[in-house]
């Protein structure tokens, strides 16, 4: 069912549960200098391009938990939310392919997945993501789309037909810019091979689709 601005979406328990764990945590990610990095990068981003750090900290909880090989990231910004979904990884043995459109800030996503220690798990990729996604090999078993919200249809359209069986496909902002991707809020409610459900770590939003098979 598509969301409107005047109905909330409902929470299931699941969902609900994954948010309380990943609430209660204090802010522990692997060091005093990965937490010192992430606190730098947020206090930079005066853009406000980057995930919260609730909504960070549930990418790393979905990432574990999911068991995520092949992870794929469509829009790095400067790198927190890649952080965050490396650290869930770094528990599965997975890998990140994260893509970011302006090159000066796949710069520092690449240098701040360096200094957070990920650079064997995380890969920047700088380019326009409709040309450059085709050009990762193999099926992928964790999306989190987090680009230009009028793309999102788009980038599910290229994306779905390679998400693995039992697969997530996450977005950001589906509350906050509904507006802006109504087509696509429209195509994982409706489509019969997902089970989808919103979350809201945040206020943003997070829409949190399971591919069946």
């Amino acid at each position: 069912m598509l969301i409107t601005a005047t109905r909330q979406p409902r929470i299931t328990s699941v969902a609900a549960l994954l948010i309380a764990v990943a609430g209660a945590l204090p802010l522990v990610a692997q060091s005093p200098d990965v937490n010192k990095l992430l606190r730098e990068i947020k206090a930079a981003d005066t853009d406000l391009l980057s995930v919260s750090e609730e909504d960070g900290r549930f990418l790393r909880v979905l990432a574990a938990s999911s068991g995520a090989k092949h992870a794929l990231e469509i829009g790095s910004a400067f790198g927190y939310s890649a952080i965050w979904i490396g650290l869930g990884l770094r528990e599965t043995g997975g890998r990140l392919t994260t893509i970011e459109y302006d090159p000066a800030r796949a710069k520092k996503a690449a240098d701040a997945v360096r200094r957070a220690g990920l650079a064997d798990i995380v890969t920047v990729i700088s380019g326009d993501g409709f040309e450059k996604i085709p050009k990762v090999s193999g099926e992928f078993d964790f999306v989190f789309l987090d680009a230009w919200k009028k793309d999102y249809k788009r980038f599910f359209d290229l994306v779905f037909p390679r998400l693995a069986p039992r697969g997530l496909f996450l977005a950001h902002n589906v509350v906050n810019k509904q507006a802006e991707m109504r087509d696509f809020l429209a195509a994982i409610n409706n489509n019969p091979a997902l089970f989808t459900t919103i979350v809201t770590p945040s206020g943003e939003g997070m829409s949190v689709s399971y591919k069946k098979k």
